[in-house]
């Protein structure tokens, strides 16, 4: 149910050395800071339980952190987990005492008492070329790992998940037996959309990264997943933008224009006229290699299915050296939503107008891995 924007939004902020949460309140400058918490910490995520007021931070060095009290204290809730670098926690939407959480090296991870406890998805072992997964991803800035998971709004047996490196996967028995979703994603893709690449020279280490950017191994960067209309998903892939009706079964390329195909982030909107929104990356040479697009950061955003694109760049920086992260970027749920995403120079912005214009609302902070917004 989408929440009057009076009501009070929740940004979490996760950095390397630590996360943040940004309320939203009624004094002049509209919004209180939380944090840094867990300092030292690589915070890549955080999630949060809205029926029991718990938040809960994916660690990349110290695995899953429970806060009960708004992020003023933390504690370690890793118990079940042999594998502490942590990508993502999603809370079920359904069952909120049900969580999971992916992690490197491509394990998955269930608990059913909010985190107390975890055991491993021991059937997501016998998915469809798991032996496979980071082969083509050697070179990859991550490495093999869970690192997105979403769960059916109305069905918690339909799962997804992203394993880097080997695209996106669903589960409709709650992790007994996974289908890899690749029907009609491109294999591979040039750089910017260029079909005609320069050959590049053999047995230099630099050269064979510019060729794996060049002639990438399809990788699912992020999943966007109605919640109006559970069928209809969304991947931000290293080779464009695809969309699928029919709950992943087959995608439909709906990427904007050749030269800003490649990105991270997406998000969806479902406030009135549902909308999509990106954030390209460029892709080409490594000294640039995940820098914006031009130098000028902006948002892509559709509004009848990645037919057409617009550029949203108002109150937006030129010239700037910068990427948006795959969990950098996030919506609320109120009416009007929210929108909100961060920087690897460590800025995050938000818009309350659908993306026709930003603010900033925290700068300094280091490199933004990931962004998410709650309304309470």
């Amino acid at each position: 149910m989408k929440k009057k924007r009076e009501s009070r939004s929740v940004v979490g902020v996760g950095t390397e050395t630590g996360g943040y949460l940004l309320i939203s309140d009624s004094s002049p400058k509209g919004w209180k800071r939380a944090g840094p918490f867990l300092k030292g910490e690589s915070i890549n995520s955080i999630s949060f339980d809205s029926k029991n007021d718990i938040f809960y931070a994916a660690s990349l060095t110290e695995g899953v952190f429970t806060s009960k009290d708004s992020g003023k204290t933390w504690r370690p809730s890793s118990r079940g987990l042999h594998v502490r670098k942590v990508w993502t926690v999603e809370v079920d939407p359904n069952k909120p005492a049900n969580l999971y959480a992916g992690t490197h090296y491509g394990h998955l991870f269930r608990s059913r008492d909010g985190g107390e406890s975890w055991s491993e998805v021991a059937g997501l072992h016998g998915a469809p070329k798991r032996n496979e997964w980071g082969v083509d991803w050697a070179f990859g800035t991550t490495g093999l790992c869970i690192h997105t998971i979403r769960i059916g709004s109305t069905d918690s047996n339909r799962i997804y998940i992203v394993a880097s490196g080997n695209g996106t996967y669903r589960t409709d028995d709650g992790g007994e037996k996974w289908k890899l979703l690749q029907n009609g994603v491109l294999d591979y893709c040039p750089v910017g959309g260029n079909e005609n690449a320069p050959n590049i020279p053999k047995n230099d280490r630099v050269a064979e990264m510019q060729k794996h950017l060049q002639q990438v191994h399809v990788c699912t960067h992020k999943l966007a997943l109605s919640r109006k209309n559970p069928g209809v998903l969304y991947q931000q892939n290293h080779c464009g933008v695809y969309l699928s009706n029919d709950a992943g079964e087959r995608w439909e390329d709906r990427s904007p224009a050749p030269a800003v195909r490649h990105g991270f982030a997406i998000s969806m909107v479902e406030d009135g006229t549902p909308s999509v929104y990106v954030i390209p990356a460029y892709q080409g040479e490594c000294k640039k290699h995940n820098s914006c697009v031009q130098g000028q950061l902006a948002v892509f955003r559709t509004t009848d299915g990645g037919q057409r694109w617009e550029k949203l760049t108002k109150g937006l920086p030129k010239n700037v050296h910068t990427c948006v992260l795959r969990d950098g970027m996030a919506a609320d749920t109120m009416d009007p939503a929210g929108l909100y995403f961060g920087t690897t120079t460590g800025e995050v912005y938000r818009s309350e107008d659908g993306g026709d214009s930003w603010s900033t609302m925290l700068r300094g902070v280091g490199r933004v891995q990931g962004v998410s917004a709650f309304s309470l």
